[in-house]
């Protein structure tokens, strides 16, 4: 019954996507892509104003009309002709394919990040039909994190239960359309031409975001993170723009709109991307000696994609703004600075005013890994910039179309500014930002990275395929482009074991997921809904708590965030351990029992105990521990002793 409740979600897409195809001019290839970022808009917009649920009825009441709109007679046109563009066709089928899969496969997340914010935040949305901003969940989310790719995710699973394989389905089609792009100059039944440009666009995430030997199962196609999303919709909006001969800039400014509220980060790759291609519109605009009528439009519809950015990051600051008690006024960070103040200090520090030696050690640390660290299959990330650039150069090389050519050369000359500049913008992060035991290690600084190479890549691959529209050189350029991706293809297969992607792997990827679910359903079972939950996992350094917290909600899952270290984790008598060690809660008996009623808790979920834990607080509970001698076990304030009460062991212990 989910799979078919998504595909309804699918064929509300396919009705906006076939009336873009038929009554613009956008490439049918394209129209999938434009009509996701539509939609992401549409219902980022209504979890701001508080109609997320009104919001997706009449979504699906338009997207009703929109398909009897898309069958309206029209000219001579036939209403069905998009279906024979190969990208057009093969985007559906793969995407209703991969619901399918999904639907049968099960995936589920896996990673920090998707508990403590993407997969936790899927749900919270999904369950209270809201968005996420002051939700009760135990800590403050951050007012960077933005709401396009959650809302996605709620899109395909607005009919029926929440079920993280529809979130992780959604992202995965949404990369589908944006390899679909890469073939919208592909003429009708030109298979041989498509399914190259579709091979290219699926490997390149493996390329970019995974390096080495891959030794355990990978979520890349299986993932709720932002990243690789991030990175594409940043190609895409290029792709979009150099696929449409009529340069149109409206799909251009839709996709860059999204990006900003895809991730903090995107609202600097969207200006990017808006700069390239504002500049390859008024420069095409000047040497083919348009009128001066037609160069202003030109030029206010290049200030227009600018606009686009300005309206979507702006809307998502105000909103934080009225409805939030986060502070949205700086980065916050080690500095507290302003975004303005951030770079400006950055500028200066980097012409030599007032610079720091913690400034000097952390650009130059990255400028290193730029060139010497295999972050990437390829290489460092100044190969895969080196191939960006030679991407380019193929095509302006073997096209005798002048746009083209020029198109080539605004994107490597822009593009490598770009990448400078969001380079330098990333520095400043772990400069002013991240706390030293991140940024003296550059801890993450590929997953920062990868994004915009991600997405630039993507670009140059949809220049090269639009030299393959000319007749003479198309049979070198289609012959040379396959070679190119079938060596790819064998790069990324002695890399990634088949039997280690969402594709071929086994039950045992989800096995401790699915133990810890059914740990959370029989504390469910257990406790009230309307109860505080205090956890307890000894050795924990975050990520069982925040896993717990996903698992468990809408329970609330207390993490005692009264200490100086910002949530629990080990709790022990003071000197049991070294007061620096992280985590680690120095609390008497008496301490601890009263921040457990402080907190407004009245049940206990320990997860995990350990011997500082029953030396220390054995006296607190009813049994001594004794519950815990066989795993997992809920305990129940009793106000009457004072003390906390057996009610169950859990997870399968005895």
């Amino acid at each position: 019954m989910e799979l078919i409740l998504s595909l309804v979600s699918l064929a509300a897409l396919a009705g906006f996507a076939l009336l873009l195809a038929r009554r613009t001019a956008l490439p049918a290839p394209s129209a999938p892509f434009v009509a996701l970022c539509g939609t992401m808009l549409w219902f980022a917009a209504a979890g701001m104003l508080g109609v997320l649920v009104p919001a997706g009825w009449v979504y699906f009441g338009l997207a009703a009309a929109a398909w009897g709109l898309s069958f309206a007679p029209v000219g001579r046109k036939n209403p069905l002709a998009a279906l024979n563009v190969p990208g057009f066709t093969a985007f559906w089928v793969l995407a209703a394919a991969l619901l399918a899969f999904f639907a049968w496969r099960q995936p589920m997340f896996s990673t920090w990040d998707e508990f403590s914010f993407w997969g936790t935040a899927a749900k919270i949305v999904k369950t209270s039909g809201d968005l996420y901003v002051n939700a009760e969940i135990g800590w403050a989310w951050v007012g960077t994190h933005r709401p396009a790719l959650i809302v996605l995710g709620y899109f395909f699973q607005f009919f029926g239960p929440y079920a993280e394989w529809r979130v992780l389905a959604g992202y995965d089609i949404l990369l589908l359309s944006l390899f679909a792009v890469l073939t919208a100059g592909v003429p009708k039944g030109a298979w041989r031409r498509a399914v190259p440009a579709l091979g290219f666009g699926f490997l390149l995430p493996f390329l970019i975001t995974l390096y080495g030997n891959v030794t355990r199962t990978t979520d890349l196609y299986a993932s709720s993170l932002s990243d690789i999303p991030l990175g594409l919709t940043f190609g895409g909006a290029m792709a979009v723009y150099y696929s449409n001969k009529r340069r149109a800039l409206w799909p251009t400014a839709l996709a860059l709109a999204t990006l900003c509220l895809e991730k903090d980060t995107g609202f600097a790759m969207a200006l990017v991307a808006a700069g390239i291609i504002a500049v390859d519109a008024v420069v095409s605009a000047l040497a083919e000696k348009a009128p001066a009528p037609l160069l202003g439009k030109t030029l206010a519809k290049a200030a227009g994609l600018f606009v686009a950015c300005g309206v979507s990051f702006l809307s998502w600051q105000m909103y934080l703004s009225a409805a939030s008690t986060a502070d949205t006024s700086n980065v916050g960070g080690t500095q507290q600075m302003g975004m303005a103040e951030m770079v400006i200090t950055g500028c200066k520090e980097l012409v030599g005013i007032g610079r720091t030696e913690k400034f000097s050690t952390i650009m130059g640390g990255m400028v290193q890994n730029l060139f010497t660290s295999p972050t990437t299959m390829v290489g460092p990330f100044g190969v895969v910039a080196a191939l960006t650039v030679v991407l380019a150069l193929a095509a302006a090389l073997f096209t005798r179309e002048k746009p083209l050519r020029r198109q080539a050369g605004v994107f490597t000359v822009l593009g490598l500014g770009g990448f400078a500049a969001y380079f330098f913008f990333i520095g400043l992060t772990y400069v002013y930002v991240f706390r030293d035991e991140v940024s003296d290690g550059l801890v993450g600084f590929e997953r920062y990275m990868y994004p915009y190479l991600l997405g630039w890549l993507l670009a140059a691959g949809a220049l090269v395929l639009r030299a393959m529209e000319e007749e003479r050189p198309a049979g070198l350029v289609q012959t040379g482009f396959a070679v190119f991706v079938l060596g790819l293809a064998g790069l990324v297969w002695l890399r990634v074991p088949f039997t280690l992607t969402v594709f071929g792997c086994g039950d045992s990827a989800y096995a401790e997921r699915r133990q810890t679910r059914a740990v959370a359903e029989e504390v469910q079972a257990v406790v009230p809904e309307d109860a505080h939950i205090f956890f307890v996992s000894q050795g924990d350094d975050g990520s069982r708590w925040f896993l717990y917290t996903y698992e468990l909600y809408p329970w609330y899952l207390d993490y005692s965030g009264t200490t100086n270290m910002g949530g629990g984790g080990t709790f022990a008598l003071p000197g049991a351990l070294a007061e620096d060690t992280l985590y680690y809660h120095p609390y008497t008996a008496d301490e601890l029992h009263d921040c457990i009623l402080d907190s407004g808790c009245s049940y206990l979920f320990i997860e995990q105990s350990d011997d500082l834990f029953a030396e220390g607080y054995a006296s607190l509970f009813s049994d001594g521990l004794a519950g815990c001698e066989a795993g997992s076990a809920v305990y129940e304030y009793n106000a009457g002793t004072d003390r906390f009460d057996f009610v169950c062991n859990v997870g399968g212990a005895a």
